[in-house]
């Protein structure tokens, strides 16, 4: 995970360390942080209860609509912890001497121009532990249409939609709400929890042959990484503590909210017959590039490869055939 020394701001938080580098770009820069979890023979079992219920609405033949919500709640939830702020105070406070159980630490590489300073903590590792509860809802919607076009043609589109209404961990009695942040970066690598997602199909059919448009759209959210500290709304005071917002080396925010992603595939498909079938994709059709998201993946890619993959592969063609023995 991406992490500050505090350096960099008007105020350090850490002077003597700060001093001990002269405030140089090893001290003020942002780095990775590593952090790593091992077995924990006292953990409980996880359980969970879940719900979901939904309508199909059909007003005229050949077109329907589908509402459902879902409801997902796991207690005694096994997690990895992430706060280590702890961590991070008593090791720059006491020149790397921390006495808090449960955690070890090991420091970073030595900065070459101040090698007898305490260098930057380098990993944090902790055991698993049993989390109060997360609960996770949201609500899904669809619409598909058919429309005969003369004897030998059929169009059909098909819209389906999700939207996250709460992604929330209760922890020691507080609650993190990861939703439209790019948490939980322990568990989804910081590809983070976008509010809203869809795809829309639209499939002309004539004869044997079919040819689909297929859009997809995530939305974007906050930089924030709420299990590390992270604030939603609060982007300089993310940049100043490093939670997962990447700051320039001034201090500056680089990226606040990450931008909506799009793509489209396009996929064309003849039948000669039940064995024989050929086919040619042009995926990402419209060389849609990816978004600039620099704290995304532990700021490894500059994009967020949850969602862009396809994207940062630009417009590329398959063609193929299909044969059944």
């Amino acid at each position: 995970m991406t992490r500050t020394t505090g350096c960099a701001n008007a105020t350090p938080t850490y002077p003597a360390f700060c001093a001990a580098h002269g405030n140089n770009s090893y001290a003020t820069a942002n780095y990775s942080l590593g952090l790593t979890q091992t077995g924990n023979p006292q953990l409980d079992p996880e359980r969970s209860t879940s719900f979901t219920g939904g309508i199909v609405f059909e007003p005229i033949h050949n077109l329907s609509f589908t509402l459902d919500y879902w409801n997902i709640e796991v207690k005694d939830l096994i997690t990895g912890v992430t706060d280590t702020s702890a961590v991070e105070q008593a090791y720059y406070s006491n020149n790397g001497n921390v006495n808090i159980p449960g955690f070890v630490v090991t420091p970073g590489v030595p900065d070459p121009a101040f090698p007898n300073a305490l260098p930057v903590l380098g990993f944090v590792q902790t055991v698993y532990t049993n989390q109060d509860k997360e609960n996770v809802s949201g609500i899904d919607i669809g619409a598909n249409f058919t429309l005969p076009l003369g004897d030998t043609m059929t169009l059909r589109s098909s819209l389906e939609g999700s939207f996250l209404q709460k992604y929330e961990l209760t922890s020691d009695g507080a609650k993190l709400k990861y939703d439209g942040t790019l948490s939980p970066c322990n568990i989804t690598s910081c590809s983070g929890a976008p509010k809203f997602r869809g795809t829309w199909q639209n499939t002309l059919e004539f004869g044997a042959t079919t040819v689909s448009l297929t859009g997809y759209y995530t939305s974007g959210y906050d930089t924030a990484s709420i299990d590390f500290g992270g604030v939603k709304g609060d982007c300089q005071g993310n940049a100043d503590a490093g939670a997962s917002t990447v700051a320039y080396v001034n201090g500056d925010p680089v990226l606040c909210n990450a931008k909506p992603q799009w793509n489209a595939d396009m996929t064309v498909r003849h039948t000669f017959n039940e064995k024989y079938t050929v086919y040619a994709d042009i995926l990402n059709v419209f060389d849609i590039g990816p978004e600039f998201e620099p704290s995304a993946a532990y700021n490894l890619f500059q994009f967020n490869p949850a969602w862009a993959g396809p994207n940062i592969m630009g417009r590329y063609f398959r063609v193929g055939v299909k044969l059944d023995f």
